[in-house]
């Protein structure tokens, strides 16, 4: 087999040097068709069990708080409630959001924890807490959700690329 001429090739790294080691190397193809076959056995032979159904599921506290600023909800609300929460055995993660006039915390189960109890064992701190909250906050509202029915697959939206119709 005749040999290329790759000095004209400049390389300035590692990956660069490589790829020209194997860009006109007949064990690059033998190399191919070895992985491809080993990537075909190895997805014939794994079983089924190897790839489960994990549900995880988790819940959302909405907290109305009409007047007050983010900084001020994440004072007076968000703070001292994700340190009650904690105190439930069974929440892996915590995330909490503070915008104008609401708080939204979202709470993640342990992977294999009962929905049931937990989803009860959250709405009943929340409700615990109550006495915390200022007067002028709603009561807050205590959502669960599962990752196999509350998550859309597909979104789609419709939209006019250009508009016709002029503004007056």
């Amino acid at each position: 087999m005749e040999e290329k001429d790759l000095s004209h090739i400049k390389t300035s790294d590692y990956a660069g040097s490589l790829a020209k080691t194997f860009l006109y190397s007949p064990l690059t193809a033998v190399l191919a068709v070895f992985l491809f076959t080993m990537g075909y056995i190895a997805l014939e032979v794994m079983p089924r069990e190897e790839d489960p159904q994990i549900s995880i599921s988790g819940g959302t506290i909405i907290i109305p708080a009409p007047g007050l600023k983010p900084k001020e909800i994440e004072k007076i609300l968000v703070e001292p409630l994700e340190q009650k929460l904690r105190e439930i055995k069974g929440i892996e993660n915590i995330y909490a959001m503070s915008v104008d006039n609401v708080a939204i915390i979202n709470v993640m189960y342990y992977i294999g924890q009962d929905r049931e109890s937990s989803n009860l064992k959250l709405y009943d701190k929340v409700m615990q807490n109550m006495d915390m909250l200022p007067k002028n906050v709603m009561q807050p509202l205590v959502r669960p959700f599962d990752i196999d029915i509350d998550i859309p697959i597909v979104g789609v939206a419709f939209y006019q690329k250009k508009s016709n119709a002029r503004l007056s």
